[in-house]
């Protein structure tokens, strides 16, 4: 039994109708027409039916449009809009978006059954990736932040021109012995090890980066204290002799305290402080000394013991310095 050409390609049944159209011009009959391209009667006379309809243009070949998708562009918008509130406002017992999650909401709110590996393929079509959030302290006041940045952030600006003075952000910190293990490539199942030293210990520092791209930093010997923060204050102005001084901080006790309080009047003439929102790490460039320090330079390390340690952190530390792009490149946040 002669087929009505559904086996035949596209390009090749196109060509069969336009040739078929020409044939009977010359009054070559349909079964003949039929047999010389080895399909059936039938599918002739819809050629030709077609083509007395709407011309050549009925006869071209056209993709097929293929099964309509499961979720469509409204969708994709409610989808979207619904992993950018906190999972928490749908129900859920924590704030983070999973697939499973996803899944339930998309089954109550858009009507439609989906398999998670579904939801995971759209949501990396969509541009989506899955990441790890910055923690916010729970204590954070949105409008206070907001307040700094219009109002006092402004001041601080004026205050530098006028006195033509170095901006300074300060922090301190401490990193661990034990390191930071990064990721490398492994066969599947088979975890690799990476051996570290099992000996505890910290080293404190304190740091400060200005937007010219300078970093003075000081490895402490002890704990951090408002002593060992005016001493630090004192190593800023000795780096700057002929320049005046405008310091931020974060509200720490250790940057509040009256001892401080009392440097400060005593060398207005020279040094002025500034203080940040309250759990507001986000508005310090020197938060990016710590982040890059720990997870970069420090990733892996191998030192054995708090003597080695403290060698590489200076070390590395002083890479940073050295490093004036990286250093401006922590205050991309305030555009400077």
């Amino acid at each position: 039994m002669k087929e009505g050409g559904r086996q035949l390609s596209h390009e090749v049944l196109e060509k069969y109708r336009f040739r078929a159209v020409e044939l009977r011009k010359k009054d070559w009959q349909i079964n003949k027409i039929a047999e010389a391209f080895g399909v059936n009667r039938r599918a002739v006379t819809r050629w030709l039916s077609t083509y007395g309809k709407y011309g050549k243009s009925g006869l071209k070949s056209k993709k097929a449009l293929g099964p309509e998708p499961k979720l469509k562009k409204e969708d994709r918008k409610k989808i979207i809009s619904i992993v950018k509130k906190s999972a928490m406002e749908f129900g859920f017992e924590t704030p983070l978006w999973n697939c499973k999650r996803l899944q339930q909401i998309t089954k109550q709110k858009l009507k439609k059954e989906l398999d998670i590996s579904t939801i995971w393929r759209w949501l990396i079509n969509w541009g989506l990736t899955n990441q790890k959030p910055d923690k916010q302290a729970l204590e954070r006041n949105e409008r206070t932040v907001r307040k700094w940045l219009k109002e006092e952030w402004p001041e601080i600006q004026k205050h530098r021109r006028r006195w033509q003075a170095m901006l300074y952000f300060q922090d301190e910190s401490a990193v661990s012995l034990t390191p930071v293990i990064g990721k490398t490539w492994a066969l599947k199942g088979r975890t690799p090890k990476i051996k570290v030293t099992g000996h505890r210990g910290t080293i404190c520092i304190s740091s400060a980066v200005s937007p010219a791209g300078r970093m003075v930093f000081r490895i402490e010997k002890k704990t951090v204290t408002s002593k060992t923060f005016i001493e630090f204050l004192k190593q800023i102005i000795k780096n700057h002799p002929w320049r005046k001084i405008i310091i931020v901080v974060d509200n720490s006790p250790t940057h509040t305290a009256k001892a401080v309080e009392y440097f400060i009047e005593q060398n207005k003439n020279k040094i002025a402080i500034y203080y940040l929102p309250t759990y507001s790490p986000d508005l310090n460039p020197d938060e990016e000394v710590w982040n890059h320090l720990k997870t970069k330079k420090l990733k892996d390390h191998q030192a054995r013991n708090k003597k080695d340690f403290k060698s590489l952190v200076l070390s590395k530390l002083r890479s940073m310095q050295k490093n004036s792009s990286l250093i401006k490149s922590f205050f991309f946040f305030y555009g400077l």
